[in-house]
């Protein structure tokens, strides 16, 4: 199945605004790429790596799950199935006194500033903290689950990128794959969570989407083992507004016709048609790049179509 966020509520994203801001200022205002072992100990938050095979490690972690009332993670053993059969990359820890990330060993280095940010919003926001220290197997619904990681997906994004710094320096770049190169170096995160950035903060009006997928000619190359073709389609709220009849299948098809055989890098580019939710036609700019993992896709509105007729 195709994971796409919930889109967080206009308050609880305005708040999250706030305290990510509050935080920034705190720090002094840095400047990017943010420092994020300065984030943690202004939150007074330990980091810790764990191994799958470090069962030690592993009942430590049960054991503070234990004393956060949730009685699901009883042992060792069954937490290091949680960690293997739920592909858990990264877990907040919350006892009193005392405040613990787990960060799995196994994920690359740029990859875990995202993972860190996340946690650390999950410790930000103090909706999340009164849950985590709760009794999370009573009071945690699976849709409540779902909302309270999209919002910290949001604000994890949010404090990698600088609170409303990246907006306003994406806003004076065109959207292209030259930009996210260069946000990709000077914010110091993912290729891939920079197009997830540009895509819902440059102007989330816009109608834009981002895709993260299998290539369609080398289907190893972005493969999950769950036979799904795109693992993540990412939408801008102009997109969800104007464009909700749009599916990842129709995103992924439009890719197909003009992806090329090559493996890394530059897969291809064209202008694709979409129709909106009042039937029109209307011309998107796609372009696809791959780094040899995943493909990296994003489509952008330029118009109506229109079509010449020649005499």
């Amino acid at each position: 199945m195709v994971s796409e966020e919930p889109p967080v509520e206009r308050n609880e994203a305005a708040d999250i605004n706030d305290l990510v801001d509050r935080l920034l200022r705190d720090l002094g205002g840095p400047e990017p790429p943010l420092d994020l072992d300065q984030v943690r100990d202004q939150q007074r938050l330990d980091l810790a790596y764990y191994s799958k095979t470090d069962l030690n490690l592993l009942d430590e972690m049960a054991h503070r799950a234990r004393m956060a009332g949730n009685t699901i993670l009883s042992t060792a053993k069954r937490m290091a199935e949680v960690v293997s059969q739920c592909g858990l990359r990264g877990l907040l820890m919350l006892r009193e006194e005392e405040k613990k990330i787990f960060i799995d060993d196994d994920v690359a280095a740029l990859k875990r500033r995202f993972i860190i940010a996340h946690e650390v919003t999950h410790d930000l926001l103090p909706w999340h903290r009164a849950l985590l220290l709760g009794d999370n197997e009573i009071t945690l619904s699976p849709s409540c689950h779902q909302t309270m990681e999209a919002e910290a997906n949001y604000g994890g994004r949010r404090l990698i990128f600088m609170g409303g710094r990246f907006r306003q320096e994406a806003r004076d770049c065109e959207f292209n794959w030259q930009s996210i190169e260069a946000f990709n170096k000077r914010y110091g995160n993912t290729l891939t969570t920079t197009l997830w950035q540009m895509v819902c903060e440059r102007d989330p009006a816009h109608p834009v989407f981002g895709m993260i997928s299998r290539h369609p000619k080398h289907p190893e190359i972005g493969d999950r083992g769950d036979g799904q073709d795109v693992a993540h389609f990412i939408r801008s709220g102009g997109f969800r507004a104007h464009f909700a009849n749009v599916s990842e299948g129709d995103a992924f098809n439009a890719l197909r016709s003009y992806a090329s055989g090559k493996r890394r890098g530059p897969i291809g580019e064209d202008i694709c048609i979409f129709t909106n939710m009042n039937g029109e036609p209307c011309d998107f700019q796609m372009y696809t790049f791959s780094n040899g993992y995943q493909l990296l896709t994003y489509g952008i509105f330029r118009g109506l179509h229109r079509i010449v007729v020649g005499f």
